[in-house]
């Protein structure tokens, strides 16, 4: 029996990934700061619930090494995060040094309990949720997006030190997803038409986000199709944006993307 490791399971892409991976007879390891937001999850086949707050190193370290202990991780899959968006001066100090806790330095943390282990054993898949905001710098998300940009910063540098071992490393990268995820400052001053020109271009002609069910089964996609591919847009929507903006380029594309935002 495959399993995989999660962070940030209990709501949103964690679970769903989770669920799918679960009904596909994977041993699932759900990870979660609070477990209790776990319950549901208990009750699927080869699945447990541990808890794992990404800003706590020691629990960190003790969390990874109990399922070390007990299991053959073939993936690890670093979910866990959060959002703020607002203009760069609205957020404070803290605000700023808080996200890049959990967002970047919690997830390189728990990356590096897994190096060894997939390196000793010479396979395996470590993937990272990034953010189409990773790749296209949006207004409001000065702070979210350069703490995306530098996982995928981490993605990209760590695909070649683990080539050599036979890992694969690949960055999941949702667009706009239908999900509870926590955007803890949301500020739209002095942006509220640009706010609504953008969420009306990330959702593309379509009434709703994406369901996060179908970014697990591209989830599910990665860690199974044997593809050397390092990003993987998790709808068909952001992938539709994805490649408008590799197409377009940044020059052309900030010209473009300009005039939207602010007709």
């Amino acid at each position: 029996m495959k399993t995989i490791f999660i962070t940030g399971a209990s709501s949103g892409i964690g679970k769903a990934t989770a669920e799918l991976f679960s009904a596909n007879g994977w041993q699932v390891i759900a990870t979660m700061r609070n477990p209790e937001k776990g319950k549901a999850l208990t009750e699927l086949p080869n699945t447990v619930v541990m808890p794992l707050d990404v800003t706590n190193t020691k629990q960190i370290q003790e969390t990874c090494r109990k399922t070390l202990e007990q299991y053959d991780v073939d993936v690890l899959f670093n979910n866990a995060g959060y959002g703020i968006m607002a203009p760069l001066e609205a957020f404070s100090e803290a605000d700023i040094r808080r996200l890049f806790d959990t967002d970047v330095i919690g997830t390189m943390i728990v990356t590096q309990q897994f190096i060894p282990h997939f390196k000793k054993r010479r396979s395996g898949t470590i993937l990272t949720t990034t953010s189409l905001a990773g790749v296209i710098g949006f207004p409001r998300d000065a702070v979210y997006g350069a703490a995306k940009r530098a996982q995928e910063g981490m993605v990209e540098s760590l695909y070649y030190e683990m080539k050599p071992f036979g890992v694969a490393v690949k960055s999941m990268i949702p667009g706009g997803t239908k999900t509870n995820f926590q955007t803890r400052i949301n500020d739209t001053t002095g942006y509220e038409k640009a706010a609504a020109n953008q969420r009306a271009w990330l959702l593309d002609g379509n009434d709703e986000f994406p369901l996060p069910e179908e970014a697990a089964h591209i989830i599910w996609q990665a860690v199974t199709d044997g593809k050397d591919q390092l990003r993987y847009p998790t709808d068909s929507v952001c992938r539709k944006l994805y490649d408008q903006y590799l197409t377009m380029g940044t020059e052309r594309f900030k010209e473009y993307f300009s005039q939207l935002l602010f007709e």
